[in-house]
């Protein structure tokens, strides 16, 4: 523990009161003497409490007393706001000094940290991740978020990137690379908890902290645990639909990828949002969160003439396909849930249509990459993140769609504003 200061130090910080022609140390008065008229003010609001109303003089030997009552006040008071002092100092950085996303976007969900210097490593640094796969705008823009975050710190050396297009075989070979490569810091964004767990485990071992990104609940070992959207973002459009369908109707649920747990919690939560309700999910299709298929499955879906009264989305580039193919049929708009995309907030508006959008920042990706810095640095963390923002609502259309910038751009995000319009110029 940091040293308190020396008594003489203290000391220095003492002035002085006058009683009985003795002086006796206390703030601010540098030692000088009081005079008469000062003494008197000084005890006169002590005596008044025993006779409200009446200023009257204390004998000697009480003001005396109380000066020295004073005075062994303010030296305990100075004291201990010195040894709080030392003491704060003293301790170790906490998670909550490591800012991974800005306003409020991510919290701890655990009290639980990784220990001081754990994982400190002098730079440079290798820092390596293994993704899923890639196939929709999103990720696209958060793989950007995370090159950028590694490129603004001087100590990674070297960021390299890999994605397994979806293929179970193909991550367990991205990972084993990677560790081959001997990478400091492991990021691992699983296609499954069930790929990923053993993945991580070789890597926990080998003593390289481990940001897991995606799988969330201790569903992998790790050192930090990055999660968002899950059941909360399924949720959040299902009770959207529940409020504006009154409890009752028939919806379509247009899905994700089949197997990535992401898109399982998803629906799952969505599929809660339901219970007790008069709500049916009359058709399911996969889409893939991408444009093209789910414009396709919508298509098939208006021509079988299926009777539709809501439609429910797993979230990235399907809304917008759907939009696009009721226009274009001629069909009547129903409610539909979106997400934080400009591309559907613009159809959104154009539209009309009764909507919301979750939100699932690509500053996830940023995120990572900022855990990992942190544990490099010796810096605790907390083990275990999640972001759940309020949801875009039509009250809050106008404040988040950027008609500026083009569909491709994802909200809310890290990059700087120079960095947006360079890259989402529309």
């Amino acid at each position: 523990m940091m040293a308190l200061p020396r008594s003489g130090g203290m000391k220095r910080a003492i002035g002085a009161i006058t009683c009985q022609g003795k002086t006796l140390k206390t703030p601010g008065s540098q030692g000088a003497k009081m005079n008469k008229f000062e003494r008197k003010r000084t005890f006169e609001s002590a005596d008044s409490h025993s006779r409200p109303g009446v200023v009257s003089p204390a004998s000697s030997s009480t003001n005396c007393l109380g000066a020295n009552m004073v005075n062994s006040f303010v030296r305990s008071r100075l004291w201990l706001a010195a040894f709080v002092a030392a003491s704060a100092l003293s301790v170790p950085a906490y998670g909550a000094d490591v800012e991974l996303l800005p306003d409020g976007l991510m919290t701890p969900t655990t009290k639980e940290q990784t220990k001081p210097n754990q994982f400190k490593k002098a730079g440079p640094w290798r820092i390596g991740v293994s993704f899923g796969g890639v196939g929709n705008t999103w990720i696209v823009q958060m793989i950007q978020e995370m090159r950028y975050a590694a490129a603004q710190n001087k100590n990674i050396g070297e960021f390299i990137f890999v994605e397994a297009n979806w293929q179970a075989a193909k991550q367990v070979a991205d990972v084993e690379d990677l560790l081959t490569k001997k990478v400091d810091a492991l990021i691992i964004g699983p296609i499954s908890a069930a790929i990923g767990a053993p993945l991580a485990d070789k890597a926990v071992k080998a003593g390289i902290p481990v940001i897991v990104f995606g799988a969330f609940g201790k569903a992998m070992q790790s050192s930090v645990e990055i999660g968002a959207g899950g059941e909360v973002f399924g949720k959040q459009g299902g009770d959207f639909l529940k409020k504006e369908l009154k409890g009752k109707g028939s919806v379509w649920a247009f899905r994700g990828i089949a197997g990535v747990d992401e898109e399982t919690l998803r629906y799952e939560g969505f599929r809660k949002s339901l219970v007790g309700t008069d709500i049916k999910i009359t058709q399911e299709v996969f889409g893939d969160w991408g444009y093209a298929k789910g414009k396709q499955l919508c298509e098939n879906l208006v021509l079988s003439g299926n009777a539709v009264d809501g439609i429910w989305f797993s979230g990235a580039e399907m809304t917008r396909a759907c939009l696009d193919v009721f226009k274009e049929s001629g069909k009547a708009l129903v409610p539909m849930t979106g997400e934080g995309n400009n591309g559907f907030l613009r159809a959104w508006k154009q539209t009309g249509v009764k909507s919301i959008a979750p939100l699932f920042t690509p500053g996830l990706g940023a995120a990572t990459v900022r855990a990992s810095v942190a544990l490099l640095e010796g810096k605790p963390m907390y083990r275990s993140y999640f972001s759940s923002p309020a949801p875009v609502n039509q009250a809050d259309l106008e404040k988040f769609f950027r008609p500026d910038l083009n569909d491709a751009y994802w909200l809310p995000s890290t990059l700087p504003e120079a960095t947006l319009k360079e890259a989402f110029r529309r």
